[in-house]
């Protein structure tokens, strides 16, 4: 499956809706939020928005952390902002990256019974 990541404008009443409310993360209207979408859904922002899931926001944003290709200013809030709604995250990636590590040890056990 081929994705791509798109970046979708945060509305600046967003900043005065979500600060004032006393939320733990302040939302930053001036950086927009990464999204990772499927290349084979049509992309076209109405039906990117519709299908909109948290879950593509956070792979979204581990993706331009990872690649490093904005600025820091945006990779620092996008860690911030994982951790904040996924601040199991890092576990999360250890026990799949030891997954991947025993998998490749050990074989695919699961399937061979």
């Amino acid at each position: 499956m081929k994705t791509r990541i798109v970046f979708l404008p945060v509305p600046k009443s967003y900043k005065e809706q979500f600060n004032d409310s006393g939320g733990a993360f302040p939302i930053n209207p001036d950086i927009p939020i990464p999204v990772e979408i499927n290349e084979e859904v049509n992309a076209a922002p109405e039906n990117t928005l519709a299908n909109l899931s948290m879950e593509m926001i956070i792979r979204g944003m581990l993706r331009v952390i990872e690649e490093k290709q904005v600025d820091q200013k945006w990779i620092d809030y996008y860690s911030g902002f994982v951790l904040f709604l996924r601040p199991d995250i890092l576990e999360i990636c250890q026990e799949e990256q030891d997954r991947k590590n025993f998998t490749q040890r050990h074989g695919d056990t699961e399937g061979s019974h």
